[in-house]
């Protein structure tokens, strides 16, 4: 049996041209999609390198009840560069109720490591006997 070939002119003519698929993107298309990654790239830089709003989270360390008028907590807070660090220390009694309370400045430092953090013992007066001592919250001033 012989094989019967077509030419491949007469082949397109009699059942169309195969069209390669595109593989390329057009001039709009690129220039879309320039633009959308310089934006993401963009928004993903101003949130990864803008400034802290909050201060970390001061850490306790420890308390002593030392009486029925005096509770001393260690805490250690982390310092800014740039801006002062104020937190709340405060001392609580069995049924958590605030039982002493002070505020706590930690001046802004240039030359502070924000990682490591400053500890500082901090004698609070209470009015009661305390039943824990800690560093409650800080913000930025």
């Amino acid at each position: 049996m012989t094989e019967v070939t077509v030419e491949q002119p007469l082949h397109d003519d009699r059942y169309g041209r195969v069209r390669e698929p595109r593989r390329r993107l057009g001039k709009t298309a690129k220039i879309i999609a320039v633009v959308i990654v310089s934006a993401l790239v963009i928004a993903i830089a101003f949130v990864a390198f803008r400034p802290q709003t909050t201060p970390t989270t001061p850490k306790t360390l420890g308390y002593s009840v030392v009486d029925s008028s005096s509770t001393q907590v260690s805490v250690a807070i982390f310092p800014d560069q740039d801006r002062d660090v104020h937190c709340i220390v405060q001392a609580t009694n069995e049924y958590e109720a605030v039982v002493g309370f002070t505020e706590v400045t930690v001046p802004a430092d240039p030359n502070a490591d924000p990682n490591s953090p400053r500890q500082m013992d901090i004698d609070l007066a209470t009015t009661q006997v305390a039943a824990s001592g800690h560093a409650d919250a800080c913000w930025f001033e």
